[in-house]
């Protein structure tokens, strides 16, 4: 038993006792494990107990054999996709029925323990929240991680799942589930990927004139060829992505049509020699023309076209797919409308990134750590021409050095030891016709800069260990809060890339020289903070607001959000006050306000005089305003924190 698995026990079991804790789980899973509580089962379960005998499941099979020859081929491609990784593919039918569990050896053994068997039941009325019976459902792809399961047996995992639908109907959930430590941001956009290519092909397996009004309305290009190459049917996207006339399609022979044999070889081979070609990148060269496409191509074993054999392809257009990745692994959610700030510098920040942002020049956001650089790139972002395009976010400087290349630039099959089967594709490559922030730019080792600057000046990729160059869209929003212009000095940052990176550059102001903008951000996140934890609003003493407004923030808005959700949770009152506050807020022990001129010291007894004074003139004023501390530092002219710290010195509450 691992420490990671120790601490999600402890969380898992947290939630079942106190309903409180049950907030971070998301309202779709929440309301899952509501239902699982109604339905009276023991959470405690440390195992499937709903299996269904040999004769039971082979019944189940016999009924959805439609579905399995559909979906076996296309989960196989996926388990040799991500063989190693510790991953099973399983399909269940509308029962929640597990009627098919791929994977390799390793994988399937661990399937296996965990009950996670052809045969095993996964309905929420009888084992609880888990990610087939959530998609079945919600009728949408979903996601569940260790904790978010209802019963004790599937917490080691983690699970992605999408329902099949055809004609409307949820027939059945493909799955993707592992041990939890192996989850990683692809996972839900594969399964996506894969269930919609069982979908596609189970519409092209009853091909009908009502069949074909559904394909004219599809996004992907249909294309369907007999057995000497053909072209028997092609929709009117089909023609739309071969830029071809769709009629003049009909009828013509797939060979004339590709022309160059030699540039089109991969593609042609998988229909001549009867191989399954499922989401593959294709370049075809037709004519003049090099249109980048995703292509599936399906041999037809029972075709009803003239009774010949043939293939179906399906043609993706590339941004299309890179969309769908990106809205896996990343979105960006803010918008211009979700910054907050009055301050002048500030606003003079934001109508510099909206302008910047109508362009595609490269930005280089410059400020310190927490001043909200992440939120300006994404603001910039959806503000852009490329909004409905994937937004994909890497840190630098989180990345080892030795990974940084491989997940900007991604790596061919064989690369390096370990490379995953068929390669894996970079974060620029996913970015494609989108933008890519990439954070701590400042932190990037220098031999990886001169790569960098190479995909800026040649606008191509060419992944580790391959020899092609993949030609990409990509906008660039970098950020630091380092000095670059300090570490080109030191020479740790290239003078040339930093021109290329900064062709825009923008100063985000910190939060010190923001001081009209830290009462209104308090508000502002207080509102959010209370509502997000479904608590009473708080509100704030005068006293905190000045002593808010005084404070350096070292660590920007990112500490002012950290402090007002430790103190709205932690204060019990709904007035919070400064002596609440007082122990976040780290003030110097130097008083702004003391004299910069040495002064001679005093005797003791001088001393004494001095502090007794001092404490009576305090207390004197503090009564003449009725203990009003405002009034009161105001008065004896000295700050609202030098104040607080006379009065801890002399012990006055």
């Amino acid at each position: 038993m691992t420490d990671e698995y120790r601490r999600i026990r402890k969380k898992w079991m947290d939630m079942h006792q106190d309903p409180e804790l049950r907030h971070t789980l998301s309202p779709d899973i929440r309301d899952a494990w509501e239902r699982s509580y109604q339905h009276d089962i023991d959470y405690m379960l440390k195992a499937n107990p709903y299996i269904l005998e040999a004769s039971e499941l082979k019944s189940m099979q016999e009924n959805s054999a439609w579905l399995i020859n559909i979906s076996l081929p296309i989960m196989q491609k996926l388990s040799q996709f991500v063989a190693g990784t510790g991953f099973v593919v399983a399909l269940c039918n509308s029962d929640l029925c597990n009627l098919k569990v791929v994977g390799d050896e390793d994988a399937l053994e661990w399937a296996y323990k965990a009950h996670l068997m052809e045969g095993s039941l996964w309905k929420e009325s009888l084992v609880g929240t888990n990610a087939g019976s959530l998609a079945l459902n919600l009728g949408k792809p979903v996601s569940t991680y260790a904790y978010d399961h209802f019963c004790l047996f599937s917490i080691s995992s983690a699970a992605s799942s999408a329902p099949i639908f055809y004609e409307n109907d949820i027939v059945g959930t493909l799955s993707m589930v592992a041990p939890f430590a192996n989850v990683n941001n692809h996972t839900l956009g594969m399964v996506v990927a894969a269930r919609d290519n069982i979908e596609s092909t189970m519409t092209l397996k009853s091909i009908s004139e009502y069949n074909q009004i559904i394909m004219e309305s599809m996004s992907e290009g249909v294309l369907v060829l007999d057995n000497s190459g053909r072209i028997t049917y092609a929709n009117k996207n089909c023609g739309r992505i071969l830029e071809q006339d769709v009629a003049a399609l009909i009828g013509n022979n797939i060979y004339t049509l590709l022309g160059n044999m030699e540039q089109n070889r991969d593609f042609i081979n998988s229909f001549t020699r009867r191989i399954d070609m499922i989401d593959e990148s294709v370049i075809l060269s037709i004519g003049s023309k090099r249109i980048t496409c995703n292509i599936t191509c399906t041999p037809l074993k029972n075709s009803e076209f003239d009774g010949n054999n043939g293939d179906v392809i399906i043609i993706r257009e590339n941004y299309r797919i890179k969309r769908l990745v990106g809205n896996t692994i990343g979105n960006a959610k803010m918008t211009f409308d979700d910054i907050i700030g009055q301050s002048t510098g500030f606003k003079e920040t934001v109508r510099n990134t909206k302008v910047a942002a109508r362009s595609d020049s490269n930005v280089l956001l410059l400020g310190e750590s927490g001043t909200g650089k992440d939120i300006l790139a994404q603001a910039m972002h959806n503000e852009s021409s490329r909004r409905m395009h994937p937004f994909v976010a890497i840190n630098c400087a989180a990345l080892p050095r030795e990974l940084i290349a491989s997940e900007l630039f991604g790596y061919a099959e064989g690369a390096f030891t370990g490379a995953k089967k068929g390669g894996n594709i970079g974060k620029f490559e996913l970015a494609d016709q989108g933008t890519i922030f990439l954070d701590e730019i400042g932190d990037m080792p220098l031999d990886l800069q001169a790569s960098l600057l190479r995909v800026l000046e040649e606008k191509s990729i060419r992944r580790l260990g391959a020899n092609k160059l993949n030609p990409i869209n990509t906008r660039i929003i970098a950020a630091t809060n380092k000095n670059i212009e300090a570490a080109i000095e030191r020479n740790t940052f290239r003078r040339d890339l930093f021109y290329r990176l900064g062709v825009i550059r923008i100063n985000v102001p910190p939060l010190r020289e923001r001081k009209d903008d830290i009462i209104f951000l308090t508000q502002h996140f207080t509102a959010a903070i209370c509502k997000r934890l479904n608590i009473e609003n708080k509100i704030f003493d005068n006293e905190v607001f000045e002593a808010l407004s005084e404070y350096p923030w070292p660590g920007n808005v990112r500490e002012l959000q950290n402090l007002l959700e430790a103190v709205i949770q932690l204060c019990p009152d709904k007035l919070i006050t400064y002596d609440f506050v007082k122990s976040y807020l780290s003030f110097s022990n130097n008083d702004s306000n003391s004299a910069s001129t040495p002064q001679p010291a005093p005797t003791v007894n001088e001393n004494l005089k001095l502090t007794d004074l001092e404490k009576d003139t305090i207390l004197a004023c503090l009564g003449k305003n009725n203990n009003n501390k405002s009034k009161t530092a105001k008065e004896l002219g000295m700050s609202l924190r030098t104040l607080y710290r006379r009065l801890e010195k002399y012990g006055i509450y």
